[in-house]
């Protein structure tokens, strides 16, 4: 049975690429001890589009759809940009938009009615996994106006890694336990609310989760989302909490969205949005992954900060 997200584009005339779609529909080839599961593979497979800025000229994006006409798309979006629209084939749909200069063909056609589709797509959606992969998507296609600190985008893949182990550390900061020699820092916005936790000697340093809404680009990114850090240098003097050190996200340089983790969904969707890879953290005797919350992980942050 095709997952729903796969179906809800196939049934609007918008079928996902293959491979996505294969991700998505929990292909086996992606249930290894590296990948985890198709779910998480589907939100690293658009790790590369949301860590590169939006170019209005590029159909880059629009091939996560199948057989998406990309070079005739691109002339289109030169068109548009010569008429003065700088989002090129994005948001045609908008008042504004110099449809007298464009050809009034089916392509002008498809990227006008584009996001109202997906936007209706997202309407029949029910599961929580299914929402926050399609809020990425859309906002690849069209950038986010939710209200959120917007951090630089590292666009250069770094040495470190995505893989599917790194849920074992923070279910264990969640339940206060850090491991000998490791620490905790804790990035907040101007406001002193922590944005991030990173881990630092635990397993691979620089990797942070998102407690609290950010923005990478135009791409709104969620709590429980995965993230390579890098930090201007030098490096700002930092305020010592209780298990590392407290940095404001201006310390930043570039973060990379990695993936979304086990963590991004509620306990109750859990098993049905990663079972492999939840079955894995089971049985490698992680530390409550059927329970543990982002809240318990947002009240670990605010603890640091006392």
């Amino acid at each position: 049975m095709a997952q729903e997200i796969v179906a809800a584009f196939a049934r609007a005339g918008l079928p996902l690429r293959g491979a996505l779609a294969d991700m998505l529909d929990e292909h086996f080839s992606h249930h290894t001890e590296r990948r985890g599961c198709g779910y998480t593979q589907a939100t690293r497979y658009l790790a590369p589009l949301i860590n590169t800025p939006r170019d209005p000229l590029a159909g880059t994006d629009l091939e996560l759809f199948a057989d998406w006409p990309r070079a005739e798309t691109e002339r289109l979006a030169a068109r548009a940009m010569a008429a003065g629209w700088a989002q090129g084939w994005r948001c045609l749909d908008l008042p504004g938009a110099p449809l007298a200069s464009l050809d009034d063909g089916p392509l002008l056609a498809e990227l006008r009615t584009l996001r109202p589709r997906v936007d209706a797509v997202r309407a029949t959606l029910v599961f929580e996994e299914s929402l926050l992969f399609v809020d990425l998507l859309r906002d690849l296609l069209g950038g986010s106006e939710r209200p959120a600190p917007v951090l630089p985008v590292m666009r250069e893949k770094p040495a470190i890694g995505s893989c599917s182990q790194a849920e074992e550390y923070f279910l264990e900061i969640a339940q206060r336990r850090i491991r000998r020699g490791g620490a905790v820092n804790t990035v907040v916005d101007d406001d002193g609310r922590p944005l991030l936790l990173e881990k630092v000697g635990l397993g691979e340093s620089h990797s942070a989760l998102v407690v609290e809404p950010l923005r990478l680009g135009e791409v709104w990114i969620p709590p429980g989302a995965l993230c390579a850090l890098r930090y201007v240098d030098p490096l700002p003097p930092a305020r010592r909490t209780r298990n590392g050190s407290c940095f404001s996200f201006r310390a930043l340089a570039e973060v990379r969205f990695l993936r979304l983790t086990t963590l991004a969904v509620a306990p109750q969707a859990r098993k049905r949005a990663f079972g492999p890879q939840l079955r894995a953290q089971l049985q490698a005797n992680m530390l409550s992954p059927l329970t543990c919350t982002m809240e318990q992980l947002r009240c670990f942050a605010e603890e640091q900060l006392q």
